[in-house]
């Protein structure tokens, strides 16, 4: 990487770390129609519509405060709206993407997703799940908040979250940004469980995983779509054989192999993958490579300084996304906080019909595997000792004070009603006392089908449960490393 090239890079790391540290937004958008239904796609502002974006005070109550003495940040007529989400997309709070047309970038950022909350009644879930993720060494999205206003009409709190996009792979992995960026749905081969599939005679290729006559893709590639090259699938193919010990013999004894170990770090950062998924389990959040399977990144950057080999030697990094489904939220019976450490399709039994049960290769051949079996369960003691227990969760809250995130959210939130009881007018489903009391006094709520744990309550039975556990399997796993976890990812490999 230049001189001139590489300090733009850190000018653009720069300027979203001071983004994402200030602890409020408004986002203020004038002239596009009010309440205008669930949008068909990403729809242009139309002539005289206005974004603009400032900081502003989160203790501040009113719905829709002025600029202060840094002014206004953004302000651009060329910008575009989506609504996203599944369960958010028909909801009467609904979620968005801003994107803002070329030359107009906020902090670097072309995009943003404004996450509307509906599940979490705390308003803080997305938040605590970021910071872990990110503190795991892990390339994970950026988080603060906003509040959202269209012209006079208040539509309440919303976290910000950074896009995956080009912006961010070039900020993780400097000069090799320009690889395949898969993103997984349940869609046209299934949900996008990592199963090994094969065709007519055998093709096992690219092939396999895409429809050609559809959008509905399960893997969903969202980068050099117009490469002829690099939109066969087979560098996604290639990955799938290699975690599901395509090739090697000795059955399912292979995954236990040196030769198992070794064909997967050549394939992908494992030791990555296994740090999100002891966050992840922690969380117990189960809408991603978990039970869905779906909602997350899969990055192939190729190595460091084969830019552009990416393809014929293919090196992979997991990206997590989607985390308001966390902490103790749950729609199917499932008591995440004392799922099984090690068996995680064990855990899915209620959430699949006719007590079916996920089917996650990725999770379950390398945690056959006792090296990084060991891996994982090291960080996940590591996690416990550390980041996730309840001392440690209640002090980021801070729900006595306004130095935590309490103190971000509350007020934006409460602006959200006029009353501490009634429905709040920005179609949030939770009642002001109500996000009161799963804040601050760590009540659990229902609302029809869902319920929601108070977050310290769902932290300590998820602690005890994994302590628990962790005692048992160290009479045949010991701990292998007293060090700790990286807190940045490992860097790219080199060429073999």
């Amino acid at each position: 990487m230049g001189t001139a090239t590489a300090q733009r890079a850190a000018d653009s790391v720069r300027a979203k770390d001071e983004f994402f540290a200030t602890g409020m937004y408004m986002f203020h958008i004038t002239g596009f129609p009010q309440q205008p239904g669930v949008l068909p796609g990403e729809v242009d502002a139309p002539p005289g519509a206005r974004l603009d974006v400032w900081r502003t005070d989160p203790a501040s109550n009113t719905h829709i405060p002025g600029p202060g003495t840094d002014g206004v940040l953004l302000s651009t007529p060329g910008f575009s709206l989506a609504n996203s989400g599944n369960r958010t997309l028909h909801a009467p709070k609904r979620s968005w993407k801003v994107t803002v047309d070329k030359g107009h970038h906020l902090a670097g950022m072309a995009r943003v997703n404004l996450k509307s909350m509906y599940n979490d009644p705390s308003q803080m879930r997305e938040a605590l799940a970021w910071g872990l993720f990110r503190t795991a060494g892990l390339p994970a999205a950026r988080h603060t908040y906003a509040k959202l206003a269209f012209d006079a009409t208040y539509y309440g709190l919303f976290a910000v979250i950074e896009q995956v996009d080009k912006h961010f792979l070039k900020e993780h992995f400097g000069d090799n940004d320009r690889g395949n960026l898969y993103k997984a749905y349940c869609g046209d081969v299934g949900c996008a469980t990592l199963e090994h599939r094969t065709g007519p005679g055998g093709d096992d290729s690219g092939r396999q995983y895409f429809t050609d006559d559809t959008d509905d893709r399960t893997y969903r590639l969202k980068t050099n779509k117009d490469d002829h090259a690099a939109g066969t699938y087979d560098d996604l193919a290639q990955l799938i054989r290699t975690i599901n010990g395509v090739g090697l013999t000795g059955g399912d004894g292979r995954f236990g192999t040196d030769a198992f170990r070794e064909s997967v770090d050549a394939i992908m950062n494992a030791y990555a993958f296994l740090r999100w998924a002891g966050v992840n389990l922690l969380l117990g959040s189960w809408d991603n490579y978990y039970a869905t399977p779906s909602n997350y990144y899969l990055y192939n950057s190729g190595r460091l300084g084969a830019e552009d080999d990416f393809m014929h030697a293919p090196y992979f990094t997991f990206i997590p996304w989607d985390y308001d489904n966390c902490l103790g939220i749950d729609y199917f019976g499932t008591k995440w906080q004392y799922t099984d450490i090690l068996d995680w399709p064990s855990n899915t039994e209620s959430y699949w019909r006719h007590h079916a049960r996920s089917r996650i290769p990725l999770v379950q051949n390398l945690l056959r595997n006792g090296h990084y079996r060991g891996y994982y369960l090291d960080h996940l003691e590591y996690l416990l000792d550390t980041r996730f227990n309840t001392g440690a969760i209640a002090g980021l809250i801070a729900a006595d004070s306004d130095a935590g995130l309490w103190g971000r959210v509350h007020q934006a939130a409460y602006l959200e009603s006029n009353t501490p009881y009634g429905p709040p007018f920005t179609g949030r489903q939770f009642s002001n006392d109500e996000v009161y009391q799963a804040g601050c006094k760590q009540n659990e709520l229902r609302h029809g089908t869902e319920k929601a744990d108070g977050i310290i309550n769902y932290v300590r039975m998820r602690y005890d449960s994994a302590r628990r556990q962790l005692a048992q399997l160290r009479a045949t796993t010991p701990r292998g490393t007293a060090a700790g976890f990286p807190a940045v990812m490992e860097p790219l490999p080199r060429p073999a």
